[in-house]
């Protein structure tokens, strides 16, 4: 809208005396289209929609220029080329697919949309008002059901979730943000003060009111449908349907053709994706990038355990709704058998209100004083509560767990008998070739006490298995004491911490003990998230880490 504005001003502008004569009235406009569409580009932070629309904008004033006369894909796929030849990390954005996927389904879609819809192109002006306007209408709605249905498979992959209420949501959001809020927004930024406020005003008030509109939409309790990120061969056969779907022609001579293509993105929230395949015995940790905080999901054959919900910061923004509950969604996960809370520390629990409102707990055992607040919460949804002791254990599809700590006769009244950290639920994971370990925040008395119990028969039991120990309190200098270390003698370690956080975890004391004792040490904001599958026969275990290429800030798989 803006290059459109910006090429009919600057056309007449130059429709004066000889200036045509030096340089064509439609080449010049093209420019200014451009310069227009790069200004507003920059002004918009050079993200991916707005680098697309500059791109296509720059595409249509070369061709000018050089008297061509491009078709309408192929303004698209030279945008397309430029994003990804500038930035070749764009795919991995979901903008990337929404802003280009939208485009090339609207193009493909409507086709010549004026000669279909009634009115042969180029004779729209020759019809009554009345009828353009309708079909102005028409089009619109079938552009909003075209990029509807085209965008399921994206919005899947990368949200796991589909608004249906967004086509109402559009109808309004869509004329007032273009029409109204963008020219007055540009028009206040643009203009000197004593001008620009009155129109920023307006602006601000209609993006305020719509924000009311819309959330009020968003609170339906079916304006939105969750499901698990398809599998590539269910978008590929949704793809096709898709295309059958939104295809250009005549929808009265072709409604059962699309009736049955629409029907098959249906496959995206029918066919779940477990992306999991554990035979009996063997288990799975992801060890997710929470920052300063722990959360840690186990998964057997067919059983699940969350160890710890992670941080929350500020009233609203907690870890169990920005990454855990996200993930689970994204896996599928909408039951887990059970949550292990290690302590009550909010590094620890911070998502966990989230989680109850969301995800279904069978039980939940951990180390919390009964007058707790997430204690109580648990309760009031009937959720089986059980304390975390030592000697308890437990076996899951040929998978044991034990826990380690708290001491077996800990009572838990209305306050911590011992230091919340000293409390920490030890739990061990443990199968035929690996025993995994994860320590909350537990500190050197705790680790003492747990060296003690640590005898002869129980070290005999893992002394074969390959130990994975997570570093107790997020490597902190308090706590993996040299003599825990020693004693389980872990062949890795991992820590779950922030980047930069204000408590410098893990510690350079810590650090150097693990690389002292060769234990490689893998730390959360290096390496994101962690991936361990732990198999049941002779074989290594496997970890699939997501490297953090810190200079650059980009995401890179590595196995």
């Amino acid at each position: 809208m803006l290059a459109g504005l910006g090429a009919g001003l600057a056309a007449k502008l130059w429709r004066r005396k000889s200036l045509p004569l030096l340089i064509p009235v439609s080449k010049l406009a093209a420019v200014s289209g451009f310069v227009t569409a790069f200004f507003y580009a920059w002004l918009a932070g050079f993200q991916i929609p707005a680098q697309r629309t500059m791109y296509m904008v720059g595409v249509v004033a070369f061709a000018l220029w050089s008297g061509r006369n491009p078709r309408s894909f192929d303004i698209w796929w030279w945008a397309l080329a430029v994003v990804v030849l500038i930035d070749p990390m764009a795919p991995y954005t979901p903008g990337f697919w929404l802003s280009f996927g939208a485009v090339a389904a609207i193009l493909y879609g409507m086709g010549s949309s004026a000669g279909l819809l009634g009115i042969p192109t180029g004779k729209e002006l020759e019809v009554h008002w009345r009828q353009r306007i309708i079909q102005a209408l028409r089009e619109a709605c079938r552009v909003q059901v075209i990029v509807t249905i085209a965008l399921l498979p994206f919005t899947l992959y990368w949200f796991y979730q589909v608004s249906i209420v967004s086509p109402l949501a559009n109808a309004f959001a869509i004329p007032l943000v273009s029409y109204i809020v963008t020219p007055l927004a540009i028009g206040g930024a643009l203009l000197p003060d004593f001008i620009g406020k009155w129109l920023l005003l307006p602006a601000h008030a209609s993006m305020e009111y719509l924000a009311v509109m819309l959330r009020w939409m968003a609170s339906w309790k079916w304006a939105v449908v969750w499901s698990s990120q398809p599998t590539w061969w269910v978008m590929l056969v949704s793809g096709v349907g898709i295309i059958a779907a939104i295809r250009p022609g005549s929808i009265k001579k072709s409604w059962r053709s699309r009736i049955l293509g629409v029907s098959l993105p249906a496959l995206l929230f029918l066919v779940p994706n477990s992306g999991l395949n554990l035979r009996d015995g063997e288990f799975r940790a992801t060890v997710l990038d929470i920052g300063q905080g722990t959360s840690v999901l186990i998964e057997t054959a067919s059983k699940k355990l969350l160890y710890d919900t992670g941080p929350i910061q500020g009233k609203k923004d907690d870890a169990g709704n920005r990454v855990i509950l996200p993930y689970l969604r994204g896996r599928g996960i909408d039951r887990v058998d059970r949550l292990v809370i290690s302590h009550s520390d909010s590094d620890h629990v911070g998502g966990a209100a989230t989680l109850l409102k969301e995800v279904r707990f069978d039980l939940m055992m951990g180390s919390l004083p009964i007058s707790n607040p997430l204690l109580k919460n648990v309760q009031a949804r009937k959720i089986s509560t059980l304390p975390c002791r030592f000697g308890q254990s437990w076996v899951w599809d040929g998978v044991e767990f034990h826990v380690w700590h708290p001491h077996e006769e800990t009572i838990f009244e209305f306050q911590y008998p011992a230091k919340p950290n000293e409390m920490s639920c030890v739990l061990e994971v443990r199968n035929q070739t690996t025993s995994f370990w994860l320590t909350g925040d537990v500190e050197k008395q705790a680790e003492a006490e747990m060296v003690g119990r640590l005898d002869m028969a129980a070290l005999e039991e893992i002394e074969d298995k390959e130990l994975i120990f997570m570093a107790p309190h997020h490597g902190s200098k308090t706590s993996s004491s040299e003599a825990l270390l020693i004693r389980l003698s872990p062949d890795q370690a991992f820590a779950q911490n922030g980047y930069r956080n204000r408590y410098g975890h893990p510690h350079p004391i810590v650090t150097s003990r693990y690389r002292t004792l060769g234990i490689p040490f893998y730390q959360s904001p290096i390496t994101g998230a962690q991936i361990w599958t732990f198999p049941n026969t002779g074989e290594a275990p496997k970890k699939r880490i997501f490297w953090r290429d810190e200079a650059k800030r980009l995401w890179h798989r590595r196995e």
